[in-house]
This record gives C-alpha cells, sequence and structure tokens, in this order.
C-alpha cells in the first residue's frame, strides 16, 4: 500500500468513524440521554440525576442499546453479568437483549467456509443444508454431512463482523472517555475498564480456534461423565469457521417436566446442577452462558452443552477460596465468610470492615432456618449483590459471571424439580476440596514450596 492509499483509507476510516459517531449522538438523544453533550457542567449533572431515577431508565437504556447495533447489544449483555455493578431493575432489562441481525445469505456462507477451508464447499461435506440453524451477530450454523457419513454443525462467521467490532470498539473507547471526562466517578463505574473487559471478551468470541479450544477442555473434564460435549473436527475448523459434531437432542427451553417421570425429573436437574458445581468447585473453568438454549437433553439422557464463546477461568486459590467461602456461610461464619471473599479479590476500606461483618451475620442467620423450599441460591446471591453494591466493594469480573451462571444453572435445575436442593448437591465438592487441601501430601507440599520462598527472600535480603 502506498503512502497516499494509507492517507486515503485513514481519512477514510475517520469520516466513517465521524458518522458513526454522529448516528450514536442521535441514537443518545432520541431516548433521552443527549444531556452527556450539555456544555454546562451544573445543568449535565442535574438531568444525568434527573434521568438515573426515571422510572423509565432501565428500558430506555436498553432500546438505546438495541438501537445502536449489534457490538452495542453484545455489551449491554456483558453489563448483564456484572451484578455487582449494575442496579437489579437495569440488569433484568439488559438480560431482555438480544441479537437482531438479518441472516447471512447462504451464498456469502459458502465463500467464507471456501476461503477459509481452501477447498469447495462440497470436497468435505457431501450434504450442507443451505438453512442456518440458528443466527446471531457475529456467526451462523449449519447442518451438513461428511463423506464418512457423520452429521456435523458448522459455524461459520459472518465476514462484516470482525470490521464492524473495531470500530465500534474505536467510538465505544472515545465514548467511555467522554463520560468518565464529563461525569467521572460521579457515575460509580469505571466505564473504561467495562469496555477494556468488553474488548477482551469481544475478541475470544471473534476467535473460533479459541472456542474450538475451549470445547476441547470442556470435552477432556467431563470424560467419563454424562455431560456431552460436542467433538470438534480440527481439520475443518479455523479462526473463522468451527466444523463440530452434531447433537441430536431436546434444548432444556423446550423440555415439558410433566412428561417426565418424577425420578427422571430429579436426575436431569441434578444433572445440570452437578456440571456447573463440577466446574466451578473442581476444574475452575466454567460456562459462562448456560442457558436453557445452550444445554441439552440427548435420546441416550446426556446433558449435551454448547456454545464456548463465553468461558470464565479461576485459579487454584481461587477455587480454594469459593469452597472456604461456600462452608463459611453454611456454618454461618460471617467473619470467615468476609476472608472468604478477601481470598476471591474483593476489596473494601478498611473502616467498613465492622459494619461488613454485622450485616453478614445478620445475612447468615436470615437464611440459615429456611427450608430449600422457602430459599434459592439465586435469592440468597442475589441479596449478597446488593450488600456488594451497597458497600461498593471492588470485585473481579470473572465472579459476578460465575454468580450469573449458578443462578442460571440453578433457576433451570428448579423448572424441572422445585424441590431440588442444590446446597447438598454443591457440598460435597467443596468438602472434598477443603479435605485434599489438608490431606498431610498436600500440608507437605505447600509447607516445602513455603519454605523455598522464604529462603529466596533471605538471599535477596540486604544484610
Amino acid at each position: 500500500m502506498t503512502p497516499e492509499d494509507r492517507a486515503d483509507s485513514y481519512s477514510g476510516g475517520r469520516r466513517e468513524n465521524i458518522v458513526r459517531f454522529s448516528q450514536i449522538g442521535r441514537v443518545l438523544v432520541r431516548h433521552g440521554f443527549g444531556f452527556v453533550f450539555d456544555v454546562r457542567r451544573d445543568r449535565r449533572e442535574r438531568r444525568g440525576v434527573e434521568e438515573l431515577l426515571a422510572p423509565n431508565f432501565a428500558v430506555r437504556l436498553r432500546r438505546t442499546l438495541d438501537d445502536l447495533g449489534p457490538t452495542f447489544v453484545k455489551f449491554g449483555q456483558l453489563l448483564s453479568t456484572r451484578s455487582d455493578l449494575i442496579p437489579e431493575g437495569v440488569l433484568s432489562e439488559l438480560q431482555k437483549l438480544q441479537d437482531k441481525v438479518a441472516p447471512m445469505p447462504i451464498e456469502v456462507a459458502r465463500a467464507v467456509i471456501e476461503g477459509e477451508l481452501g477447498v469447495p464447499v462440497e470436497k468435505p461435506f457431501a450434504e450442507f443444508d443451505p438453512v442456518w440453524l440458528g443466527s446471531a451477530s457475529i456467526g451462523q450454523v449449519y447442518r451438513a454431512r461428511l463423506h464418512r457419513g457423520e452429521q456435523v454443525a458448522v459455524k461459520v462467521q459472518r465476514p462484516e463482523a470482525p470490521g464492524r467490532v473495531e470500530a465500534d470498539l474505536a467510538l465505544m473507547r472515545d465514548l467511555a472517555a467522554l463520560l468518565d471526562g464529563r461525569f467521572g466517578d460521579r457515575i460509580f463505574i469505571d466505564l473504561k475498564e467495562l469496555v477494556a473487559e468488553f474488548e477482551g471478551v469481544i475478541r475470544r468470541e471473534l476467535d473460533y480456534e479459541q472456542e474450538a479450544q475451549n470445547a476441547r477442555r470442556f470435552a477432556a473434564n467431563f470424560a467419563g461423565t454424562l455431560v456431552k460435549i460436542p467433538e470438534i473436527y480440527t481439520d475443518l475448523s479455523t479462526k473463522r469457521v468451527i466444523t463440530m459434531e452434531f447433537i441430536e437432542g431436546t434444548r432444556f427451553l423446550d423440555i415439558r417436566p410433566l412428561l417426565l417421570t418424577p425420578a427422571e425429573r430429579r436426575r436431569v436437574a441434578t444433572m445440570g446442577a452437578e456440571a456447573i458445581f463440577k466446574m466451578a468447585f473442581e476444574d475452575g473453568f466454567f460456562h459462562g452462558d448456560p442457558h436453557p438454549g445452550n444445554l441439552f437433553l440427548t435420546p441416550e439422557g446426556e446433558l449435551a452443552l454448547l456454545d464456548f464463546g463465553m468461558v470464565g477461568f479461576m485459579s487454584h486459590g481461587d477455587i480454594e477460596a469459593l469452597s472456604r467461602l461456600f462452608i463459611a456461610v453454611i456454618q454461618r461464619d460471617a467473619a470467615a465468610a468476609l476472608r472468604g471473599l478477601e481470598k476471591l479479590g474483593v476489596r473494601y476500606a478498611p473502616e467498613v470492615r465492622g459494619d461488613l461483618v454485622q450485616e453478614l451475620t445478620e445475612f447468615l442467620f436470615k437464611y440459615s432456618g429456611l427450608s430449600v423450599g422457602e430459599v434459592t441460591l439465586g435469592q440468597a446471591l442475589s441479596e449478597l449483590i446488593s450488600l456488594v453494591r451497597r458497600y461498593r466493594l471492588s470485585m473481579p469480573p470473572v465472579f459476578p459471571l460465575l454468580i450469573k451462571a449458578l443462578v442460571t444453572a440453578e433457576a433451570l435445575s428448579r423448572s424441572l424439580d422445585p424441590t431440588i436442593n442444590v446446597y447438598e448437591i454443591a457440598r460435597p465438592y467443596a468438602n472434598r476440596l477443603l479435605r485434599e487441601r489438608y490431606e498431610p501430601a498436600a500440608l507437605l507440599e505447600r509447607s516445602q514450596d513455603r519454605a523455598l520462598e522464604y529462603a529466596r527472600y533471605l538471599e535477596d535480603y540486604p544484610e
């Protein structure tokens, strides 16, 4: 590319960004958020408070994100996982956001496949159904059959998705900087940090090789269990195309509990809850979006998981801290629960520690005498998150995502069997981890590690 071409490309991109930013401005004005552009600070801040407290604020925010397009919709979906930052009424509204884009023409999808695999579609696939199975803002899924006879699902990325996302990310960074400059900490949320977090999430979702790797890791973690992960066909997968085993079965969304026997309802509900607790307390690698459209019940009675673009990672220390927190909650030990939260990376002002312990104590005793029919994990976690917001505690993003996954899994399980006790399903995982932690061999290994650290410290310490 010549310097002249680069200059033309730069100026063209700049013009497009200016046009897009003006579109964003018009959308904000249309939904009552034009005050962000007001040059007078006192008037801008007064209107901001009025709009934030308005009864229809959450609805207008959702409609704004909807009108701004697919990338902003995905940003809203990410915000819907941040229960530590976003009020409950706004969260519930953001959870209604859905990808709504025109389907990708089959000719475009075939061109992407052929460009990525380097061969005509007919070479790897004996049959390729032109009618898509699912369509979203980043990709579209088709059913096909290999020449060997295997039925497969082929996920194809929209060719315009990466460029659109990059352009919108640049504008989101600019918009976050504008809002930060005009409102600062008065909006109680670090928008620039949230946009940076979203940037990492959306880039991973654009990388189908990463999604394929996630699927293989889940398959290894669930090997030998009744949880089914579709096989990935590596030779037919790239950064923009994934070919995987086609899963036959019934989506959890479509299961009719009354058509199952009570024993089968309990088995399937328990299997779903055990899967998420295994991910949380054992693997440290969990599905970030286990909604009923991503879970299937196979004809063989297995639980199948799909869509591995959004995942969460936890270190062994995180898993141990989570187990300690769970045990502390069961034992109604508020101080230990607070230590567990600290180990999970939750931060707070030192002067509020006493009040926090008192509120945690009241919280734990409130739920201790209730039966499983009277309280759900979702209710308890919702109240705990309210406490987090009230004290403006700082929490790593992975834990709100885990909380959402746990609450979603519980809701799915209880939709099949309302009497299921998810606390009792989780308890063995936490207990086992803590038992393993304090076995003699594990204690010896940790003491040796600490001795080595101390020795290195003495070597480095000046005489």
